[in-house]
């Protein structure tokens, strides 16, 4: 991993526990719910191909 790409992963995870330590259970839990929800509906609306394509692509690129 090169130094950018670290830095850059541990900002992110600096990011995280931030907002965790400064929003509610509540509203972190609300939160997740829309994100699911939004997972779980646009994966109801690929095709079967399309759904294929994007679990090839992230194989590739993870």
């Amino acid at each position: 991993m090169d130094e950018s790409n670290h830095r850059q992963r541990e900002e992110f995870i600096d990011f995280w526990v931030t907002y965790m330590k400064t929003h509610s259970d509540k509203e972190w839990s609300r939160q997740q719910n829309v994100l699911t929800n939004s997972v779980l509906k646009s994966c109801t609306q690929l095709s079967r191909e399309e759904y294929a394509e994007l679990k090839r692509a992230s194989i590739q690129h993870p």
